[in-house]
């Protein structure tokens, strides 16, 4: 498995979103904001649509719509006060919409599949530096603000009131998200980079009594499902996406039944 260069970049690309992911998702997951991810994987999907329609690599397509979409997005949600799930669903709404009408133009479905529910064949090693150039960064910020991220998200009004910056850091969060979307495209898709976001830590918060080892734990969980779901996809010849959120549909159930069973 390991001597072809394609199932290389796969483990590469899988283990690095695996880290990445949940380290950004566990705090949307405080903030009671998880379906964030689920709206900006549609901005996703716009974005490669737009660039398989015009020859623009997708990957770089993806990115480009989820940052714009994420900025966007704070800036609705602030109208809806109180209602943040409003500007979720116009997000999605327009995303879906405008990506439904140039599905419509393209010619060729396969290309349109491997990015709505990942390939681990379509990994390049252009797709490798461009998901190293996020990751670092993402790293560093995350761990650079994580008092700042963690008390915006457990008490908004009560930084805004010590002098914290919310709006910079809401939208700093919401960037984060859109550049692990963006990248996530490759391995999981954009119909299930979501699951990626918020499953690991879904799971570790049955298990972890701190946000430190809600991290530490929800990577590992992260991790493991990435690698068995891309071996899963080579050896049945599945969509990696799929085969990444059984793992964690099983991962889910056997969390459940320890936490009953202590």
């Amino acid at each position: 498995m390991l001597q072809y260069a394609f199932m290389q970049r796969a483990f590469i690309a899988g283990i690095i979103i695996a880290i990445i992911a949940p380290l950004i998702g566990n705090f949307i997951i405080l903030k009671r904001f998880s379906q964030i991810g689920d709206t900006l994987s549609h901005s996703a999907i716009l974005g490669v649509a737009i660039g398989l329609l015009i020859g623009f690599n997708p990957l770089f397509g993806a990115l480009l719509s989820t940052i714009l979409f994420a900025i966007l997005l704070e800036r609705i949600r602030k109208g809806f006060k109180g209602f943040a799930e409003i500007s979720l669903s116009i997000i999605t709404m327009a995303s879906l919409g405008l990506s439904a009408i140039i599905f419509s133009r393209l010619k060729s479905s396969a290309n349109v599949m491997n990015y709505l529910f990942g390939s681990i064949v379509a990994i390049s090693k252009s797709d490798i530096y461009i998901i190293l150039s996020i990751a670092i960064p993402t790293i560093f910020i995350t761990y650079l603000l994580k008092k700042e991220l963690l008390y915006i998200c457990f008490d908004e009004d009560g930084a805004y009131v010590s002098g914290v910056n919310v709006k910079l850091l809401n939208l700093i969060l919401n960037i984060l998200v859109a550049l692990v979307v963006g990248i996530s495209i490759r391995i999981v898709g954009g119909f299930l980079i979501s699951a990626l976001l918020v499953v690991p830590g879904a799971i570790a918060m049955k298990l972890a009594t701190n946000f430190n080892r809600l991290q530490i734990l929800s990577i590992i969980i992260s991790i493991f499902a990435v690698i068995s779901g891309i071996i899963l996809s080579f050896y049945f010849n599945i969509s990696p996406g799929g085969s990444i959120v059984i793992v964690f549909t099983i991962l889910f159930v056997l969390a459940e039944f320890l936490k009953k069973r202590v």
